[in-house]
């Protein structure tokens, strides 16, 4: 086993969010959009030439890693050449991986793209295999001679919590030919990921709609989200049956994919020896078990503020049942809607003034240096992410089309990738990332206080209950949304860990009654909501159990903006200082620098808490705007 250190660069950081999608009839080709919307990979690679003769680079540079096996233990300065040998490698394979990611994403029917993201991810298999040798190697190390190699090897000093992290799985790493072994089903049994994004990006249809002015428009899933932030309820029921209803087409097929992976997660944690998957994912990221059943437990238990939104929601839409598609209309008429981009650039940049002259001026510099690829084109992966190596770009991918929603999102998104930049220009390379547990905070902090910026401003109880009722849903859909997704997760795995089958029956059945627990009777249940389980994309990620970090990460930067806003620069300073500091701690650690201690439950609480308010707040601008509609009669 290797360390997820050494090979973090390949993490890519996306948001579930749902982008909102313009009007437009037709989506674009890639070709037909301006270049100062698209970013920019040739800083990467020029070309696909240039690609493969790093390919061959990587390819000849394998046999630098197996000349440390069976020296590690010889002396502190065969064990720092090793090291520095590996890492050489890392940035070639993490280059070579991320870049044709990238490039598959852009449109994702291109075949030669997609054969050289899947070499690439072969590629990466073998250099997994010529490390299988390391991490036991290292643990056979006794660790008073460890010690005594950090404490007088020059330069060895600085892998010291490197080296504390692998030594944490010693209990669960096992012998080389058993991590080879490992390692090369690695591969094969990661695809399930590539399967359901071929089938969701290029050959999945949703057919046509009419729009609200009568207009037949492709329905996508790039365009989706704006379809259910129409005023109009039959457009909105119409978006989700008509996107629904494709899933239920591929019901038992997608479940048939999802089931291989939650397999293939079990097979990986019981080989390591792991009680659970859930264990396995947890401990490898440092992160107490507790910290994931205290969110789940602490989410359900206190959804009545969530309920009690949904009913408020019902009301101030007027309709005698709230419906799936109607939980992200606007309740008020947008005051805030088609947004250039530009705009949108400086509205996010005015918001982010109380982190300071340093923040800001790298939040412009990824304009200027082309790190943001912004509208939809056809065939571009949908959702927003961003994804880059210690040496690239920290690349951001989204779908603009104009909205409130979108504004958001390229706050978010910026702020991962602002916090890659960061630590990448602070950190050496084997802390130049992030764990998943601290990789939402930083966008989901930008998120808070750009909400809080533009409430502050709001000229009019409706522009307020319009960025109120917004917000709320953002709060939703970051906290309780991720939480009952953790939960299903949760019950998915423990089915197949206790030799149960999952079929599409049976995802169905837990995610209506994951459903159910968190939603009540707040909003009806349509029979086709059961499926949604299967178009979430973050449930195949090759490190499942991810999405709870979505709300552990919203509990915490709704603390952490509360305090930047509150205190100034101290608190600043420290959440600066976390952002820069990578992976050089345990993120329970870094966080409990930076003020936030997730071990308790308290801060979830207060969480809830802040929802609840802020859902006091929504009912008193609904009132206000009532009183001077009344007043006006």
């Amino acid at each position: 086993m290797t360390s997820p250190k050494l090979f973090a660069s390949l993490l890519m950081i996306a948001t579930l969010g749902i982008c909102a999608p313009g009007m437009t009839k037709e989506v674009p080709e890639r070709d037909d959009i301006a270049s100062r919307y698209k970013w920019d990979l040739t800083d990467m690679y020029i070309d696909a030439a240039a690609w493969d003769a790093d390919r061959k680079r990587f390819l000849e540079s394998l046999s630098t890693l197996s000349a440390h096996r069976g020296q590690l233990g010889d002396s502190g300065a065969r064990l720092l050449q090793a090291i520095e040998s590996i890492q050489a490698v890392e940035t070639i394979i993490a280059n070579l991986y991320v870049y044709a990611g990238l490039k598959t994403y852009e449109d994702t029917r291109i075949s030669e793209n997609a054969a050289r993201f899947s070499e690439a991810q072969g590629l990466y298999s073998q250099y997994q295999q010529a490390l299988s040798y390391f991490t036991p190697e290292l643990l056979a190390i006794p660790e008073p001679t460890l010690t005594q190699f950090i404490e007088s090897t020059p330069g060895l000093e600085i892998y010291a919590h490197y080296l504390d992290e692998t030594a944490r799985m010693r209990p669960y790493t096992l012998s080389e030919a058993e991590e080879k072994l490992l390692a090369m089903a690695s591969d094969p049994l990661d695809k399930f990921d590539s399967v359901f994004t071929a089938i969701d990006s290029s050959d999945l249809s949703f057919g046509t709609m009419i729009d609200e002015s009568g207009n037949e428009i492709e329905l996508t899933n790039s365009r989706y989200g704006a379809f259910l932030h129409s005023t109009d309820r039959r457009v909105r029921e119409d978006a989700w049956k008509g996107l629904f209803q494709a899933y239920k087409t591929l019901n038992h097929t997608l479940a048939a994919n999802y089931e291989g992976h939650v397999k293939s997660r079990v097979f990986f944690a019981r080989a390591r020896g792991f009680d659970s998957r859930l264990a396995h994912a947890t401990y490898s990221n440092a992160i107490p078990i507790e910290v994931f059943n205290n969110l789940v437990k602490t989410a359900r238990d206190g959804s009545a503020p969530l309920q009690r939104y949904l009913k408020l929601r019902e009301k101030a839409l007027g309709v005698e049942r709230l419906e799936i598609w109607d939980m992200y209309a606007p309740i008020v008429p947008p005051t805030i809607k088609d947004v250039s981009f530009e705009e949108a650039q400086q509205i996010v940049a005015d918001a982010l003034t109380p982190l300071g002259e340093e923040y800001l001026s790298v939040y412009w510099k990824g304009f200027e240096e082309e790190w943001v690829d912004a509208m939809a084109n056809r065939g571009k992966r949908g959702g927003a992410y961003s994804w880059g190596t210690y040496t690239s770009k920290p690349y951001l991918s989204m779908n603009f089309e104009g909205t409130l929603s979108n504004v958001s999102t390229l706050a978010h998104e910026y702020g991962h990738s602002i916090h890659s930049y960061l630590t990448r220009n602070t950190q050496p390379q084997v802390y130049g990332d992030y764990r998943t547990f601290i990789a939402e905070i930083a966008s989901m902090t930008n998120e808070a206080i750009l909400m809080q910026k533009m409430l502050s401003e709001a000229a009019s109880p409706d522009e307020r209950a319009y960025l109120l009722s917004s917000y709320l849903d953002e709060f939703r859909g970051g906290f309780y949304r991720q939480a009952s997704f953790a939960d299903f997760e949760a019950r998915a795995h423990a089915k197949v860990e206790a030799g149960e089958a999952l079929t599409a029956e049976v995802l169905n059945t837990i995610y209506a009654e994951v459903f159910a627990d968190y939603y009540g009777d707040a909003v009806h249940a349509n029979e086709l909501n059961q499926i949604e389980w299967s178009r979430i994309p973050h449930f195949l990620r090759s490190d499942n159990f991810y999405v709870y970090q979505y709300s552990t990460s919203f509990v915490a930067a709704t603390a952490l903006a509360k305090t930047i806003l509150e205190d100034g620069e101290p608190a600043r300073e420290r959440y600066l200082t976390m952002l820069k500091s990578g992976s050089n701690d345990y993120p329970i650690e870094l966080l409990k620098k930076a003020g936030i201690d997730m071990t308790s439950a308290a801060p979830i609480e207060a969480t809830i808490e802040v929802f609840d308010d802020l859902v006091d707040q929504l009912e008193q601008a609904l009132a206000e705007m009532e009183a001077v509609a009344a007043a006006s009669r």
